[in-house]
């Protein structure tokens, strides 16, 4: 049963004030408080920590957004927003994707990570979260590679214009739904949920190859099977992403050679990613 001890919670509250991004950081929610989470003063729809039902049930708090089903102005649009631990220089710390767990509730939404800064607004690209499909885990990935100029807004924010100035300083960032890239959320009648929002390395090949190579796969292109095999039979952790970030599978492996059945799985690129406590490698996988 979890227990809320409030001078945690407070000095949680008073730490974020001059916090900012750091590589691994999460923001889970079980201290009770949003963690410097907020919607627009004028919303009408403040977000909200939930006490429950969380990815991992019972006693799992987890931030809930929603809109006020307003068809104009405040309140109508799905966004929630950060100006103090997720702050900073995202790129000195080594932070290139932002890693989430998400729900939809009632209506389909395409999430994404808006940051600003000096050199203007920037979105990651879109991931599209199925209404009622429960908790779903996304990696929204903001390296400048990865970044998509965002238009101005009427908060004065100016469109995007040199990523890496805007990464190096980051004022605010945002987790929104727009279908395109955006400093603000599409109008919409929907609610999110949130949680364990994670300040991650780049989920990129390039992060990797320069290390030992621990596994390999075969075929590669393959249409029905993929077989992956270890250097060593110590117990793996195995996860597959397409290239949106959405983790498409995800095992423990410890057999020198096993296999996954991909006939299901959409033609395109895939990265397939395995840890252990001495590091993590990834490889680049084509599904015909």
């Amino acid at each position: 049963m979890k227990r809320t001890l409030p001078i945690f919670s407070l000095l949680f509250s008073l730490s974020i004030l001059s916090a900012q991004v750091t590589l691994n950081q999460v923001d889970d929610f079980e201290d009770s408080t949003e963690q410097g989470w907020f919607e627009a003063g004028a919303s009408g729809a403040p977000a909200e920590n939930v006490s429950t039902d969380g990815p991992n049930g019972a006693d799992d708090s987890y931030l809930r957004d929603y809109t006020t089903q307003n068809t104009t102005g405040a309140g109508s649009r799905l966004i929630i927003r950060n100006t103090t631990q997720w702050t900073g220089n995202f790129i000195s710390e080594g932070v290139g994707s932002i890693i989430v767990d998400v729900r939809a509730l009632n209506v389909d939404i395409t999430i994404r990570a808006s940051i600003t800064g000096p050199g203007g607004n920037f979105s990651s690209p879109g991931f599209i979260v199925t209404a009622g499909s429960g908790w779903t885990q996304v990696t929204l990935p903001i390296t400048s590679s990865d970044l998509l100029s965002a238009p101005a807004a009427n908060d004065n924010s100016a469109a995007g214009t040199d990523v890496n100035a805007t990464l190096a300083g980051v004022t605010e960032l945002r987790l929104l739904s727009n279908a395109n890239p955006s400093w603000i959320g599409e109008v919409t009648d929907a609610e999110m949920h949130l949680d364990n929002i994670t300040a991650s390395a780049p989920l990129s090949i390039s992060d990797f190859q320069l290390q030992n190579t621990e596994f390999t796969i075969s075929p590669n292109p393959a249409k029905d099977k993929l077989n992956i095999v270890l250097s060593s039979n110590d117990e793996m952790k195995l996860e597959v992403f397409d290239v949106l970030g959405k983790r498409v599978y995800h095992a423990s492996i410890s057999q020198l050679s096993s296999s996954i059945d991909v006939t299901n799985w959409r033609s395109g690129v895939y990265l397939v990613k395995v840890s252990s406590d001495q590091g993590t490698q990834t490889k680049r996988f084509i599904k015909q």
